[in-house]
Formats: C-alpha cells, structure tokens, sequence
C-alpha cells in the first residue's frame, strides 16, 4: 500500500493537495493512504516509523529547503515533489527530487510530480 505524506505550512490547502492526490490515483486504480503534516517535527518523527512512497513538500522559503534536504539525508529513497515560492530547482537537481515547481500548487502541475514518481517505481 503507498503512503503519501503532504507537508505544508500552516494556512495552505492541504485538503485540497489531498484531494488533488486522491483523484489522480482514483483515475488509475491506486488507493494510497494519504496524510497531512503542518507541523515538520511531528512529520520528521512520523516518517521514523513509517516511511511514505511519496512526500509533497510544500513548504515556503528556506523551511522548504532545510525540509528536502532533511528528508533527503534520513530516507535518500523516499520520491519527493516540491513545490517552493522560491526558485530552488538547481537544489532540487543536486536532492535528486522527482518532480520540482514554483508556487501555486495546481492539480496539473501534481499530476506531472504523481507521474514522474509512479513512473519511477
């Protein structure tokens, strides 16, 4: 069963990511557990437990940043799709992230990151 992780700031829409989410693997017969995290100790203490398929980063600024590469160095395998207000992409390159774009989070642009992580199985 995939697990998807969606850490966001407070304030964002992350039941509309989830549904985002829900929809693209509705449409090929995945049903993922998906679960969201405003909070980054809460979520970097979850994932020692349980290590999701996927993470959506969508984090401002630096948070952002300091998010990937952390996630990076404790699960070098976890898929991850980012998404800054920042232009991070040459970083993004380097944490060898799946799928990087620049704000505003919209269904295509998660659908592009959803299938370039599935796609990688």
């Amino acid at each position: 069963m995939y697990c998807i992780a969606v850490l966001i700031d407070k304030g964002q829409k992350g039941q509309d990511y989830a549904e985002y989410i829900l929809n693209y693997c509705a449409d090929r017969k995945i049903f993922p557990l998906v679960q969201i995290y405003q909070d980054q100790e809460k979520f970097f203490g979850e994932i020692q437990k349980t290590i999701p398929s996927i993470v959506l980063l969508a984090l401002q600024g630096v948070a952002g940043l300091n998010a990937a590469e952390h996630l990076r160095s404790l699960h070098p395998k976890c898929k991850m799709i980012w998404c800054s207000d920042l232009d991070f992409s040459l970083h993004a390159f380097k944490l060898r992230v799946e799928y990087f774009f620049m704000e505003p989070v919209e269904e295509q642009k998660l659908w592009e990151g959803l299938t370039a992580c599935f796609g990688r199985r």
